[in-house]
């Protein structure tokens, strides 16, 4: 799944970074506004079957065919939703082109609901080398057909385009990776809603929390203020959020399935362990470079995200705590305090939003979510040490050397690199970025090493990445 995760996302942000020479935060901005209205139609009518079969200790073939069954009535239902509901949405951005793109997005919905519904058993038989060769062909076929759509047209249905195909591609491609037949049938239904119920709530409550921020911002500052947040919130998750994201889709199926109860707290303190090793040091990474990584990846027209990448992505850092958390909770069959804390979570957010955005513009709308994500994690502290048995003291041990490596990190680098100045030429740009880059990278991996072995070489991240290594070498290592 990390692999999978790499692979995507080197594709899509090759992409991006494309498409953004090609494009306009207005253009970005646009999409956002027709998606954030086919995202909310979704999410609506979200019952989560995938994770309902996953949960089950033993679904036949009738639940699959139900799931599937289901998933095709609702995508039709949000097809003709949205159509209808298209022009009330462009009047409400004040933007009339939004009617045509909503209208022309609105096929999605209906795409992806006649992916085969088989491609579950695939995470709820720990098959992901399976499913990487699903969801990695479908990404390559996406930028494959996308790059050629922005040179062509040069504009926002390019990005429009590129979704469709996306959409229809993993369809196709589903009947390919997986030989299961879905058919219609709804005689599984009333048992797949008993567990979905708080699926659905759950996935309306997450869009809320996920989205409400372009809805303010669209409303308030427009589509090249909305596309500057919203690729700036993108390009920040991609080191911790997109990456914990991948590896929640293992540990779901996986926590599903262990039985003893020391076993999960043992597994569960292992996955924490890993993703902060990982994703905290490149968070503060990122913050490091991030003017050298503005200019040299997006250019001069996204020169304000800057300062917005720089505080987003440490709220992926943040989320992606929120989100190893909420899929132990949800593996073990606790969706409802899931969902629970997402809509304290939304709460919080549009009061700092309300507070924030009027007095420092897009600036404070990072800030509302930064500070929202970062009070909401003593909570998931306490319920997962309440529902699961998980001592604070796991968190505590996690966290201690990367946080401590990733302040290191960031004080040398930022100290070593000159300011950056836009006059600068871009060679000394890129060089100062990959420089600044593998500076990180050896004061992290030193400080965290040394810390390491201070505490005695505990049984950690840091002794299970060890391993990995030595076994990786053992492998490739030529015999004499």
């Amino acid at each position: 799944m990390v692999l999978f995760q790499l692979v995507d996302r080197a594709l899509g942000m090759i992409s991006v970074f494309i498409l953004m020479r090609l494009l306009s935060p207005a253009d970005f901005g646009i999409v956002a506004m027709g998606m954030s209205f086919v995202a909310m139609a979704e999410v609506l009518t979200a019952f989560g079957f995938d994770v309902a079969l996953i949960q089950h200790p033993n679904p036949t073939d009738e639940h699959y065919h139900s799931a599937w069954t289901c998933n095709v009535i609702v995508g039709c239902a949000i097809t003709i939703i949205l159509i209808a509901v298209a022009w009330p949405a462009a009047m409400f951005y004040r933007q009339p082109v939004v009617f045509w793109v909503m209208s022309v997005l609105a096929l999605g919905p209906f795409l992806t609901s006649l992916e085969n519904i088989g491609l579950v058993r695939f995470r709820k038989e720990l098959q992901f080398r399976k499913e990487f060769t699903f969801r990695a062909s479908r990404r390559l076929l996406t930028f494959l057909f996308t790059l050629p759509l922005a040179l062509l047209l040069r504009n926002y249905w390019a990005l429009v385009g590129g979704i469709l195909i996306s959409r229809l591609g993993g369809s196709v491609l589903s009947y390919v990776a997986q030989e299961f037949r879905p058919r219609f049938c709804l005689t599984k239904v009333r048992e797949l809603f008993v567990f979905s119920k708080w699926l659905l709530a759950n996935n309306i409550v997450y869009f809320f929390r996920e989205s409400c921020t372009d809805f303010v911002v669209g409303r308030l500052r427009g589509p090249g203020t909305l596309g500057l947040y919203n690729v700036s919130y993108e390009i920040a998750k991609i080191p911790t959020a997109d990456l914990s994201a991948s590896i929640n889709r293992a540990l779901l199926p996986g926590f599903a399935k262990i039985e003893s109860g020391n076993d999960l707290r043992a597994a569960y303190g292992n996955a924490i362990g890993i993703l902060v090793f990982i994703a905290i040091p490149a968070a503060a990474g990122v913050f490091s470079v991030a003017p050298y990584f503005v200019a040299v990846a997006l250019g001069d027209k996204w020169w304000e995200s800057t300062a917005l990448l720089e505080i987003l992505v440490f709220n992926g850092a943040a989320i992606l705590f929120h989100s190893s958390t909420g899929a132990l909770l949800m593996a073990r069959g606790y969706p409802k305090y899931v969902t629970m804390f997402n809509c304290l979570y939304v709460l919080m957010l549009l009061g700092m939003l309300v507070g924030f955005l009027p007095a420092y513009g897009v600036v404070g709308a990072a800030y509302a979510a930064l500070v929202s994500s970062v009070l909401m994690m003593p909570i998931s502290v306490y319920a997962v040490k309440k529902k699961i048995g998980i001592a604070a003291e796991v968190f505590a041990r996690a966290f201690v050397r990367p946080v401590l490596g990733s302040i290191l990190m960031i004080a040398v680098v930022r100290w070593v690199l000159p300011t950056y100045e836009r006059s600068m030429s871009m060679q000394a740009a890129i060089s100062l970025l990959i420089g600044g880059a593998a500076l990180g990278i050896a004061v992290y991996a030193s400080v965290v090493w040394v810390l390491w072995v201070l505490a005695g070489r505990p049984v950690s991240a840091e002794h299970i990445v060890l391993a990995r290594v030595r076994n990786l070498f053992s492998i490739v290592r030529l015999p004499r």
